[in-house]
């Protein structure tokens, strides 16, 4: 394999079944949204069970940080999801559990908020990191 096949592929973007979130900020709200506001950005592809996943919600605002998606044709039931963040520049990441999330019609989506994260995810979550990307994977416990 030539040197420059070997660079190209070094430089790979695919993410496999994750997304690339784009941190954003709205006010002192750090983060994704397409719920209620439209904050930073979100790519990719994620499955679960070979349905589609959508990134809805991924948010840092006093305190409690909100996290919603949906599961292409379900609109029910709980499910137990971590979510692991790693910074694209730095290759640091944060996990936070979200062991009973569940279908809120209102949202529509999977939504749940917690205020039990590290002050690493706190710092990640920050006006210095607006405009940086970070990999989001959702893993289905």
């Amino acid at each position: 394999m030539s040197i420059n096949r070997i660079l190209m592929k070094s430089q790979s973007t695919d993410v496999g079944n994750a997304f690339i979130m784009t941190m954003g900020q709205q006010g002192y709200q750090y983060g994704y949204s397409r719920y209620n506001a439209t904050i930073g950005d979100a790519e990719g592809s994620v499955q679960h069970e070979g349905k589609a996943v959508t990134l809805v919600m991924l948010c840092y605002y006093s305190g409690y940080l909100d996290f919603a998606f949906n599961v292409e044709g379900v609109s029910g039931g709980r499910y137990n999801v971590t979510v692991k963040v790693t910074s694209t520049e730095t290759n640091t990441s944060v996990t936070i559990q979200f062991p009973n999330i569940q279908y809120q019609s209102y949202v529509p989506g999977f939504y749940e908020y917690t205020q039990d994260i590290t002050s690493d995810a706190v710092r990640m979550f920050s006006k210095a990191n607006v405009g940086k990307q970070y990999k989001v994977e959702l893993i289905f416990n």
